[in-house]
């Protein structure tokens, strides 16, 4: 396996980016450039700077109207590859993920970051309206507080209107679909396979979590709405079949990252 980058930021400027967004573009991704679309114009909205990261995998490539900095990996990855890829190859200190089809509001990056740095936290959490449609992909909108929102355990979430996710409240487990994490207090890893090799298809938030409790790292929940949850049984890796719970008890999750293989140049970066 090998990766090309493209449109890799100018480290010279001053004043940029202190965080790094970064978002896996499945090669058989349904609507895959009109979502990039929408989700690049998002990114662009926060009211501070912010480098975006997308993630290819099955060399497949960006379009050319895409001036964020992308990198194409030449094999298919899981979405927890590409998102080690995205930690391992960001250049800032904060990093955090969104999905192809979540959102986040305007000040959404500004206020992480900034929580993360008043608290000194490794990982910080938000909370996230959950919705059931698709309008939210080219809507504008600021945080919210949670006055006018509900909570209900489902897993998958049923279709209520001004449904919470619980991340931020800590009503549910997960700390939310995209997290900001402090690279220089975490590292550069991500888990993405089992000890037996196998690879983490669908709970790879989850064994994140807990190796950062192990590890007695500061998380901080954030009770504030900063960002729009897309829920579909029928798409979403969360939703998927797997194996991993079984493996997870019977194996344990490997210490070997896909961020390590990168970092070390195990998979070659070849001139994009």
């Amino acid at each position: 396996m090998h990766y090309t980058s493209h449109n890799l930021p100018d480290r010279q400027n001053e004043g940029g980016a202190l965080t790094t967004v970064f978002c896996a573009v499945w090669h058989k991704q349904p609507d895959k450039e009109e979502l990039l679309r929408s989700h690049w114009a998002n990114l662009k909205a926060q009211n501070v700077p912010v480098e975006a990261c997308y993630i290819f995998d099955n060399g497949d490539e960006a379009p050319e109207w895409l001036d964020a900095t992308w990198h194409s990996f030449s094999e298919p990855l899981t979405i927890y590859e590409a998102w080690a890829a995205g930690v391992a190859l960001a250049r800032t200190p904060y990093v955090m993920n969104l999905n192809m089809d979540d959102r986040l509001a305007t000040d959404a990056v500004r206020q992480m970051t900034a929580i993360a740095q008043a608290t000194k936290s490794a990982l910080v959490g938000c909370e996230w309206k959950v919705v059931f449609d698709r309008k939210h992909l080219t809507e504008t909108f600021s945080s919210e507080d949670l006055w006018d929102s509900t909570f209900a355990p489902d897993w998958p979430p049923l279709p209520t209107p001004n449904l919470r996710l619980g991340s931020g409240t800590g009503e549910r487990g997960s700390l939310g679909p995209a997290t900001l994490r402090d690279i220089n207090l975490l590292g550069k890893w991500y888990p993405t396979h089992f000890n037996n090799g196998e690879p983490i298809k669908s709970i790879g938030d989850m064994i994140f979590v807990q190796v950062l409790l192990l590890n007695k790292a500061k998380m901080t929940r954030v009770p504030l709405i900063l960002g729009r949850y897309y829920s579909d049984v029928n798409t979403q890796a969360e939703f998927r079949t797997h194996r991993d719970d079984e493996y997870m008890e019977s194996s344990g999750v490997s210490e070997e990252s896909f961020a390590t293989k990168i970092i070390s140049g195990e998979i070659s970066h070849y001139s994009g």
